[in-house]
């Protein structure tokens, strides 16, 4: 249809306008697209792996072998399956986990080179084998054997390589994992021996059964220490974390993209009918139909909806695949196959043609619905004086602060869009700072300040008597909120003048340690206060205790209720000198052999360093993404705005007004709207990393404080004011183009 040539010509007078709008919904469609099929992927390579390759349902380290494992299957319905492990130190920083081989349940699954062939072999993480730069047929020497590296392998109970199970971030050139071949341990005298065990009947209680797993190895004369289960196992679900924030995210910001489209393509599609409506009615009398001029000017958002959303689309599969090699280098898990979904990229092309083919179509039904002679008689350009401009009472301002605010409150629609499309940017901007400051605080707020300690040790069994000089004791016991078996923590004994423990409250006060004090995010997750009694179940005999809490510390340190030890031995029935780990400044000198596991708060500062590079590069990423939006948000805006007062601006040359204070009439009136928005972005912001640290943390049993550095909200600022005056300046060249004819045009109209 010839009507239809002038789709290029309308879109050649304000390119990059349309340009910003396709850029916006190739961000949407990207987003979706991308997100969607990374969660998908990991997902389907995760949940493959675990059960393809027998993930454990619990893990535990013992005193001696079960006597009849067999027998011990057969009674708690269940696969059980012995293995070995030992920690070999291969320099001050650096420790490799030597796990025995098995056949039954986390089976290792080679990922490259090949499996073990005989003695002397080892398969190792490909992650420490990289960062510590040990390659196939190197050697590697370890617990006094060598052993040649003939393999990687990623194993289902060490998905995410952590050294203690209760940590948090790996670091891979610190601590590592490799499996060898069973009989190697004959040489191996101080190794410890773990059993795993996953249950037959995978709908009853994990909690219930694994009580009564333990009460029968108990009648069998069995001590059982290192007590993980799957769900509270974060070497196992922090993975699933990633996922199910990656489906959290896939749908709210593709979502908000598509809506600012609308909103800027509703505005403009209704301004370019309205100035063009004696042109319609001319169409309409010379015999175009209706529907006819419906196709002619759906054509543009159409256009756009499609290029933008196959674009976005298209960019997005080509992005997967490398993102889940990155990931799995994070998460050990074998690439099997990657499979990019029809239907998301299906759904990433219709989703922005339905949500701007919904309101285009809309807004240009509204204006067609007039007759031919009434489009024809033009419209008069009426001056509306909205409730808002009546409260605010503009009379009582200078003409130039006057004129800035009329700009804004003349068009709602265009000034709802600006907001929000600033609130939008400045939520994502400071999303990014905020995720890593959240972390940053959260182990410091452990390494330096509730716990003044370097080095923790946990033993095996029940220790008795007094601590090492310049060591304290404490004693420990996992729980759970009752009809909660997902949420797991720690109830600790300390000594009631521990100078390791150091707790305040809300103010800043310090907190006395011989009182029972529960930390901040255990108080927030269990909803609990001072003063009030809590029923918890023990998960070492799966009975009900009873504490009355005293006091909510004012600490991230983790999810612990603290007491004093005696006490705490005596509620739980344990000699009154009994312990099970220690606290100290200096390096004890502990046989490995009664150790179940040691931390070192030096090394989580290390391995939070190593995490902070990468994140890094994200925060900047997301930064670079929230400014090209406000970018192009600003811009359109701005540009509507100059379009629409190409009289006004006609009549200020006129006027002898000089080019700057034009310019500070008609671009600067944005300042308020922009600074405003960027302002309520911050709770925005706030609210949404609750919501998604809650809905996250409880995949991980994890709480992350929200904390906004003032530093960071000021970087952003600046950061979008900076955005801000890039779009006035190219604007400015818009405003400097309109000639003074232009008033005198609409004059003789």
């Amino acid at each position: 249809m010839a009507l239809n040539k002038r789709v290029g010509r309308i879109v050649k007078e304000n390119p990059l306008r349309y340009l910003g709008v396709l850029m916006l919904i190739i961000l949407g469609s990207y987003t979706f697209v991308a997100a969607a099929g990374i969660a998908r992927n990991l997902d389907t390579l995760i949940t493959t792996f675990t059960e393809g390759h027998q993930q454990e349902d619990l893990s535990f380290a013992t005193d001696k072998a079960i006597p009849d494992s067999a027998e011990m299957e057969r009674a708690v319905h269940a696969v059980i399956e012995e293995y070995r492990s030992f920690d070999a130190v291969l320099s001050e920083s650096l420790t490799l986990r030597l796990l025995s081989k098995t056949e039954k349940l986390n089976i290792p699954a080679v990922i490259g080179g090949r499996g073990l062939a005989g003695p002397g072999e080892i398969l190792l993480d490909p992650a420490f084998a990289k960062a510590n730069g040990y390659s196939l047929g190197n050697s590697i020497k370890a617990a006094g054997k060598n052993f040649t590296v003939v393999g990687y392998v990623s194993l289902p109970h060490y998905i995410y390589p952590l050294k203690n199970v209760y940590d948090i971030m790996v670091s891979p050139s610190n601590f590592g994992v490799g499996v060898i071949d069973p009989a190697e341990f004959a040489d191996i005298g101080n190794g410890s021996l773990f059993y795993s065990v996953r249950f037959q009947d995978r709908t009853q209680s994990l909690n219930q059964q694994a009580v009564q797993f333990r009460e029968r190895l108990h009648a069998e004369g069995v001590t059982e220490s290192e007590w993980v289960d799957i769900m509270n196992n974060k070497r196992a679900r922090m993975a699933w974390a990633s996922i199910t924030g990656l489906k959290t995210m896939s749908i709210p910001v593709p979502a908000a993209m598509f809506l600012l489209c609308c909103l800027i393509i509703g505005i403009m599609i209704w301004r370019m009918i309205r100035r063009e409506g004696v042109i319609i009615g001319t169409l309409y009398a010379q015999g175009y139909r209706r529907r006819e001029l419906m196709g002619h000017y759906m054509t543009i958002p159409l256009l756009l909806a499609v290029a933008g959303g196959a674009a976005g689309s298209l960019l997005a599969l080509l992005s997967v695949a490398p993102a889940i090699t990155g990931m799995v280098s994070y998460y050990n898990v074998p690439v099997t196959a990657i499979e990019l979904s029809f239907w998301h990229v299906l759904i990433g092309i219709l989703t922005p043609v339905l949500f701007l083919g919904l309101s285009s179509y809309l807004v240009i039904r509204l204006e067609l619905q007039r007759s031919p002679a009434e489009l024809m008689k033009g419209r008069e350009q009426k001056t509306k004086v909205n409730a808002l401009e009546r409260a605010l009472k503009l009379e009582r301002f200078a003409f130039g602060t006057k004129f800035k605010l009329r700009e804004q409150l003349r068009s709602i629609s265009r000034l709802l869009f600006l907001f929000l499309g600033v609130v939008s940017a400045s939520a994502l901007m400071l999303l990014g700072f905020t995720i890593m400051n959240s972390m940053d605080y959260m182990f410091k707020n452990s390494t330096e300040g509730a716990f003044r300690f370097e080095y923790e040790y946990a033993f095996k069994d029940l220790q008795y008597g007094q601590a090492p000089a310049g060591a304290e004791v404490f004693n420990a016991g996992r729980f759970y909120p009752e009809d909660e078996e997902e949420i797991e923590f720690y109830v600790t004994g300390v000594e009631p003048d521990s100078a390791f423990l150091t707790l305040t409250d809300s103010k800043g006060q310090p907190l006395p340690n011989d009182q029972i004090n529960v930390t901040k995010p255990l108080a927030e997750k269990l909803g609990i206060k001072a003063g009030d009694r809590v029923s918890l179940i023990s998960k070492q005999d799966g009975q009900p205790y009873v504490f009355s809490i005293d006091a909510v510390a004012d600490s991230y340190a983790g999810q612990f209720i603290f007491m004093p030890v005696e006490a705490f031995n005596r509620q739980l029935g344990l000699p009154a000198n009994s312990y099970t780990g220690l606290w100290s400044i200096e390096k004890l000198a502990v046989p490995d052999e009664r150790l179940a596991g040691t931390k070192s708060l030096s090394e989580i500062a290390t391995a939070m360093d190593e995490l902070l590079g990468p994140m890094l590069s994200m925060v900047v990423m997301m930064t670079l993404i929230a400014c090209m939006v406000s970018l192009i948000i600003i811009y359109l805006v701005t540009s509507l705005m100059i379009e629409e007062n190409k009289n006004t601006i006609s009549l200020f040359k006129m006027f002898g007004y000089r080019r700057r204070e034009i310019n500070a009439l008609i671009l600067n009136s944005s300042t308020l709207v922009i600074t405003a928005g960027f302002l309520i972005g911050i709770p925005v912001m706030a609210a949404s990393m609750g919501a998604i640290y809650g809905y996250v943390g409880g995949m991980i049993n994890l709480v992350l404080p929200t904390v906004i550095n003032p530093i960071y909200v000021i970087v952003c600022f600046g950061a979008i004011m900076v955005t801000y005056q890039l779009s006035k300046l190219l604007c400015a060249r818009k405003v400097h183009a309109v000639s003074m004819s232009e008033a005198l045009k609409a004059g003789t109209e």
